[in-house]
């Protein structure tokens, strides 16, 4: 069953971009991770190996835009129950929070490293315990509110929810150790290296910026600069990661 959506409604501007911007993040996110881990695997460089897991478990993350906006075109409504539009993306949170914080704990603390990637394993176990639960056992309104307009769905945590806090520990997280750990080893690097350092600090720094947009707050319009800053980030993660 779906909730049913007329055609004027789907032509919209907005639920257009919201939908085009969520599949350009989820398809182009997975393309270039493919492409990096295939690389990195041939030339047997492990942390490359992680940074392109990170890299499209993050696009996954816009998976439930993505999936509701496909249903929309198929079935011509959204995705029903409507806790499922938040299961598909959110439930990639701990993969690319545990696999990006091991990369921030090897850039900044590498000798802390394994207890680094303990607490946020057990912390992003407790996530998606909460988030699953919501939407097998509870009610997914608790922790997410939903949107509708049109054809187009839009979520954000809610505030003082124990996911939205531990959303804000997680991007906090990847900021200061993903974020200032590549400036530092940027600043530590010449030449090419300072400069893949260089996309890498920005994409993180970028990525904090507009997950917090996306999922924490209703960017109404900003939306789609949140989408863009996304895409971009896809781009530069690219451009830093390429062998």
């Amino acid at each position: 069953m779906v909730f049913q959506g007329s055609e004027s409604e789907l032509n919209s501007l907005y639920s257009l971009l919201d939908g085009i911007t969520a599949t350009c993040i989820v398809v182009f996110g997975i393309i270039f991770a493919l492409i990096v881990f295939y690389k990195a695997k041939k030339m047997e460089a492990k942390l490359l190996i992680y940074a392109a897991l990170m890299g499209g478990f993050a696009s996954l993350l816009w998976l439930g835009s993505c999936s509701s906006f496909l249903s929309v075109i198929v079935f011509g409504g959204h995705l029903e129950p409507i806790g499922l539009y938040g299961i598909l993306g959110y439930m990639w949170v701990a993969p690319a929070a545990i696999i990006g914080l091991y990369i921030g704990a090897e850039l900044m603390l590498p000798e802390k490293k394994k207890i680094i990637v303990i607490i946020y394993a057990g912390l992003s176990i407790i996530f998606e315990l909460l988030l699953f639960l919501d939407f097998l056992l509870f009610d997914p309104m608790k922790s997410i509110e939903f949107e509708i307009s049109g054809s187009s769905i839009d979520s954000n945590f809610v505030y003082g929810h124990p996911i939205f806090i531990l959303i804000v520990i997680f991007l906090v997280s990847v900021l200061l150790l993903n974020g200032i750990g590549s400036i530092n080893k940027a600043i530590q690097s010449t030449g090419v290296v300072r400069k893949k350092f260089g996309f890498m600090a920005i994409t993180f720094i970028i990525f904090v910026l507009v997950a917090a947009l996306d999922s924490l707050l209703s960017p109404g319009p900003a939306l789609f600069i949140a989408r863009m800053g996304m895409i971009v980030c896809a781009i530069l993660l690219y451009f830093a990661l390429k062998p």
